[in-house]
Formats: structure tokens, C-alpha cells, sequence
């Protein structure tokens, strides 16, 4: 198994061959175009070849793309009826939720300790995810971050926060502080995998030159989780912009700071999705209880 490219790529890789257009595959996943493109070039480099000839308005699949794409959406229909059948087997008191894997870890796993105290009899299970969202037959309850272009009637807006760049204490020290955004040119910065436009969009933000945003610049480091970018950011190996509800407990605690505050608007919106097709009364409460905490107490930084 240690030899398998990462999920992502390949349904990236999987929309893109079947719509011939990395926009379309964009549109479809709920990712940026340029996340989606980032995906394939990724897995071309994993694999070892092109995938796809790039022409100024359309795609063609290469031999090496024609012959991979069979095998890989036979491999992910095989996923997604495995885990259609494993999770369906829970009794009705037992609530599924799909939820991007940081926003688990830094927000939903205290929510839902404290729904269990209240109704002990609720089982749940959580499925942490990377990028992607499931399919919703997967789950009862998806939580996901939707571009607020892509809202739509089938989710439901929670709350929008603010982006901040941090890094730790000590490296702001090692590279002589970060008084101006121009200061940002001389730090290691550190990308999450999915969502490389967002030092661009800072960048930009602060008008400073984007070719030095690109994560593949010399010193770049990214990581496929928001939760792993902190974590590194923490580990004192570079500056990491994130959402406010990610770096929350590291500013909190002096693991990190924020030497420019917040760096505008997170482009996403934290959504939950409707509730009018839930059946259980534990889904419901659940689902109401997500929705009362977002609302009163919103995992955003303060303005």
C-alpha cells in the first residue's frame, strides 16, 4: 500500500480524463481549477509520464493516460461501494458525519464530546476527509468548505472566517522578524496541498510579486492537511497561512503568532448540509446542535 498516490490525485485525475476539461473537474469536486491541475501534475511526476496533451482550449488523454483510466475509476467505485456497504450497517441510533480531517481535529471533536454528554444514547461515527467530499449516501451529516461562488440550496453557510499567516515564535526571531508584508519574501512558506492559491491570493492581497508564492519555489514545503501545514508552522519551518479556526489553540497557547494579524477573508465558507432527508432523531439533534454552537460560538478569530 505505501506505493498508491494519494486519493485526491486520482479522482482528480479520474473527472478531468472523463470531462476532458480541468474546469469541469473543478466545478464538479468543489476545487479550484488550479487545485485540480495541481493534482495532475503531482500525479504525473508520481507516475512518471503525462497524462493528459494540454491544448489552449481542451484536453486529450495520452497513451499512458488512456491505459491508467480504466484501472483507476474501477479502484475508486471499488471505495466507494466498500464504504457505501460498511457504514450502512449501523443501527438507527448511529449518526455518520463527513468532515474535512482539521476542522475534526481543532473544532467538531470537543462539539461532538459535548453532544455525547447529552444524549449518551447517540453513537457517531466521524469521517475525517482530505480535500474531497463525499457522496451523500456516505454520510448523514456533511461538513465541508464550499467557495461562496458554489453555494447552493443543498448546504447550509455556518460561518466564514478570516485567513492569518503565523509561524512560531522562534522563527520569527531566526529570520529577523516580519514588521512589513514585504518581509514575507525572505521566510520559508509552508502551502497546503489543495489549497496552494491561497498564498497567491495573500500575495496579491498585499501586493507582493506572485512568483514568489508558488509552491514550488526553492524552500517551499506544503502538506496535504491545514492541520499538518500548523503543525509545521509550530515546528518552527516557516511562515503558514491558514483559517483563524486552525490556528486558534497554537496562538492561544504562544506556540504561534501572527506578526501581520489577519490577511483577509477565508475564500471558502464553512457549510453543513441540509436536514430535510434525515431520518433519525439522533441526526437531527445532532444536526441542530452543530448548527446552535456554529451560531453562538463561532470557531473564527475575533475581528
Amino acid at each position: 500500500m505505501q506505493d498508491l498516490p494519494p486519493l485526491n490525485y486520482l479522482r482528480s485525475f479520474e473527472a478531468s480524463a472523463r470531462m476532458l476539461s480541468f474546469t469541469e473537474a473543478a466545478r464538479e469536486l468543489n476545487l479550484t481549477q488550479a487545485a485540480v491541475s495541481g493534482h495532475i501534475r503531482a500525479l504525473e511526476q508520481y507516475i512518471g509520464g503525462p497524462l493528459f496533451v494540454r491544448h489552449p482550449r481542451s484536453l486529450t488523454l495520452t497513451s499512458l493516460g488512456n491505459a491508467y483510466l480504466p484501472g483507476v475509476q474501477q479502484a475508486l467505485q471499488q471505495v466507494k461501494q466498500a464504504t457505501h456497504a460498511i457504514l450502512r450497517r449501523r443501527g438507527a441510533e448511529r449518526v455518520v458525519i463527513s468532515c474535512p480531517v482539521s476542522l475534526v481535529d481543532h473544532w467538531l471533536a470537543d462539539l461532538v464530546a459535548r453532544f455525547g454528554v447529552q444524549h449518551p444514547g447517540a453513537a457517531v461515527t466521524i469521517h475525517g476527509r482530505v480535500w474531497v467530499d463525499e457522496p451523500p449516501e456516505i454520510a448523514d451529516i456533511i461538513l465541508t468548505n464550499v467557495y461562496k461562488e458554489a453555494l447552493d440550496r443543498a448546504s447550509l453557510p455556518l460561518w466564514q472566517d478570516q485567513m492569518v499567516a503565523v509561524c512560531a515564535p522562534g522563527y520569527l526571531t531566526q529570520i529577523g522578524g516580519i514588521d512589513a508584508p514585504e518581509d514575507l519574501l525572505r521566510a520559508r512558506l509552508v502551502h497546503s496541498l489543495g489549497r496552494t492559491e491561497v498564498w497567491l491570493q495573500v500575495f496579491q492581497r498585499l501586493g507582493l510579486p506572485a512568483a514568489t508564492a508558488d509552491p514550488g519555489a526553492e524552500g517551499a514545503c506544503q502538506a496535504n492537511t491545514f492541520g499538518s501545514v500548523v503543525a509545521l508552522a509550530e515546528a518552527g519551518h516557516g511562515v503558514a497561512v491558514v483559517p483563524g479556526v486552525f490556528a486558534r489553540a497554537g496562538l492561544g497557547a504562544g506556540r504561534l503568532v501572527a506578526p501581520l494579524g489577519q490577511v483577509g477573508p477565508c475564500p471558502w465558507v464553512c457549510t453543513i448540509s441540509d436536514s430535510s432527508l434525515l431520518t433519525s432523531d439522533a441526526a437531527r439533534a445532532l444536526h441542530r446542535f452543530i448548527q446552535a454552537e456554529a451560531t453562538a460560538h463561532p470557531p473564527v478569530l475575533d475581528g
